[in-house]
């Protein structure tokens, strides 16, 4: 923490976000309560005063450090107590967060694991994986926005939504998605991207030779694209069309600047490494290549720059993902697994990636692996199209002459080899009624607690029982679609149920399991939620002034409008949108062009 207020004075202070209802993790905002006095019902009994929330403002950069070093610490240690139900038996199993030395070696297996699918290569488990394309490109587009877009500085959740909310919401995906599938006439298998955020300036602040620059600790994203490039000859036609995705970029992310997205001044995009487009045809170790522009891979946490920390920070603070897949990437990963799964004797599956497949209903690809429910290097044309089945007509036909038997009895929700106890070993792919409730479940866990949750913590506050920990763990992770269900008695013995006891410290200490999830609650911010919510935030031009039609206090600065309506009461946005007026000196003025009634000027009831 020392280090950050020394190196960026000028950013230890600044308020993590200053956006009315963007949550937070509690513990990184301050709360400013008042007391308020409630008259009774009936006249004999007394008044009595509750605390009531005035305001909740973010903290400031150097508190989310310290929160978020303290909570990295506090997992360090710590332990998930389960108990075997057959026989009492129970054992610990080692916690990590994301922001482990841990989390990053899986997120570099998971590299190296689509460059097997991909290219070819060596599997951990012993494996030769065929190269699913045969010439992989890799295509490295560097997004990111200004923290000073204006002059002001941007507080660091502020700038890190725009760039994210760019991509995921304001249509840079769909753009990448045009340029592979329509320009590149590419089919949805044969590429795919993976986002990974990184702090800008990483090390600079211990390299006093290397100027940090203003956006230093601020967030910027890689989107890794990988794609066959079999197809194409001369591969610098191809880079060019995603100047479209920067183009786009540019279009809908407000703080991104041009002299960051400078493609013109690259000359070759195919010898670029630092641009915002950079390509290369030949990567001998996707993981390492991935690392070199991800901010690295084998340090923990407190071993990393305090620029990557003060970022780290940020994306603790308000929960937010900082690595996504495409679901052709993930499929492939996936692919590699079921693999690695069929090649150890312990994991109770001997069929390799695809040698028995089925038709998927679901969205994507029709005809999946039954193992693992990916796609990837399956044949389409192995399945003609989904199992027949019997129209309701003769199904009434048959009960009609009684020849159909009686619907059976729901069986209780039984794992597969229970349910096929005269089986040696079997296999099945799917989701029962019941994950499907508890995939929704968590589901809704996220939406108000933020991804960046513990899995027992999940369990324990959603009663989940543990031997769903797995199943919950990989949604927890991204992965959307259900995984395989088998069992082989004929090399591993019957899995029991086990029961989450207790939380265990690294002094030894149980703690209750249920503690709940991440504590995420919005900034109360009533002068920001007046300004963005009203006309207070146009512009205004030359001659131009906000009153308070109550107060008739006037300013050209919308806070100041905005905090005399607060005075008198008025902290909602569509009545102090009422009272406020917008009015021109120079309406009278002949030489000021006022050719049509500018959006400041409209009153609300004139819309």
């Amino acid at each position: 923490m020392s280090e950050f207020a020394t190196e960026y004075p000028h950013l230890a202070d600044l308020p993590l976000s200053e956006s009315h209802g963007r949550k937070l993790r509690r513990i990184v905002t301050e709360a400013d309560w008042e007391k308020e006095f409630v008259d009774p019902d009936h006249p004999l009994e007394d008044s009595f005063a509750v605390d009531s929330l005035r305001s909740r403002s973010a903290g400031t950069w150097l508190n989310a450090i310290h929160a978020f070093l303290r909570a990295h610490h506090e997992y360090n240690g710590m332990m998930a107590r389960f108990e075997d139900r057959e026989s009492g038996d129970e054992f610990d199993v080692p916690l990590a967060d994301a922001w482990g030395k841990e989390y990053s070696k899986k997120q570099y297996a998971r590299a190296r694991a689509l460059q097997r699918q991909m290219s070819g290569g060596k599997r951990p488990s012993g494996g030769e994986a065929a190269p699913a394309w045969d010439d992989p490109v890799t295509v490295m587009l560097t997004l990111t926005g200004s923290s000073v877009p204006d002059g002001n500085r941007l507080p660091p959740v502020e700038q890190m939504d725009a760039i994210h909310d760019a991509f995921s919401y304001g249509g840079v995906r769909d753009t990448l998605r045009n340029v592979m599938e329509y320009h590149l006439d590419l089919d949805s298998e044969q590429w795919g991207y993976w986002l990974q955020a990184e702090p800008h300036g990483m090390g600079t602040a211990a390299d006093p030779d290397e100027d940090p620059g203003l956006n230093a600790c601020y967030t910027h994203i890689h989107v890794g694209v990988y794609f066959d490039g079999a197809g194409f000859g001369d591969l610098r036609p191809v880079a060019s069309e995603f100047e479209r995705v920067i183009d786009k970029h540019l279009e809908v992310c407000d703080p991104a600047g041009w002299s960051a997205h400078n493609y013109d001044a690259i000359d070759d995009y195919l010898q670029e490494d630092d641009g915002c487009i950079s390509m290369n045809a030949d990567v001998g170790n996707l993981g390492s290549y991935l690392a070199a522009y991800m901010g690295g891979y084998t340090e923990d946490l407190l071993d990393k720059p305090i620029e990557y920390i003060a970022w780290g920070a940020v994306y603790w603070s308000a929960a937010r993902q900082r690595t996504t897949r495409s679901q052709t990437v993930n499929q492939a990963i996936r692919a590699d697994r079921c693999e690695q799964r069929a090649e150890n004797e312990e994991s109770g599956q001997v069929d390799a990636h695809g040698e028995r497949i089925r038709w998927d209903d679901g969205r994507g690809a029709d005809v999946v692996c039954s193992c693992c429910g990916s796609p990837w290097t399956v044949d389409q044309d192995r399945l003609d199209g989904p199992p027949e089945t019997e129209s309701a007509l003769d199904d009434d036909l048959r009960w009609a002459a009684d020849a159909a038997a009686p619907a059976p009895e729901p069986e209780p929700d039984r794992s597969l080899a229970e349910r096929w106890p005269s089986a040696d070993s079997a296999w099945t792919y799917g989701e029962s009624p019941r994950k499907t409730l508890i995939r929704d479940r968590v589901h809704d866990y996220l939406d108000v607690h933020g991804r960046d949750v513990s899995l027992p913590s999940t369990l324990a506050h959603l009663n989940i029982d543990p031997s769903h920990r797995e199943f919950v763990g990989q949604i927890l992770d991204g992965e959307m679609e259900p995984d395989a269900e088998a069992f082989d008695r004929r090399s591993a013995e019957p899995v029991f149920g086990y029961e989450l006891k207790a939380i265990v410290d690294r002094d030894g200490n149980e703690h209750e399991p249920g503690g709940g999830g991440v504590d995420m609650v919005p900034l109360e911010l009533p002068i920001r939620n007046l300004v963005e919510n009203t006309r207070l935030r146009n512009d205004l031009a030359q001659g131009e002034v906000f009153r308070n039609s109550q107060t008739k206090v006037a300013s050209h600065d919308p806070e100041t409008i905005a905090s005399s309506f607060l005075q008198i009461g008025v902290d909602e946005p569509r009545v102090a949108d009422r009272l406020l007026t917008v009015e021109d000196y120079h309406v009278s003025n002949p030489q000021m062009s006022r050719d049509e009634r500018r959006p400041c000027m409209v009153h609300p009831d004139k819309m």
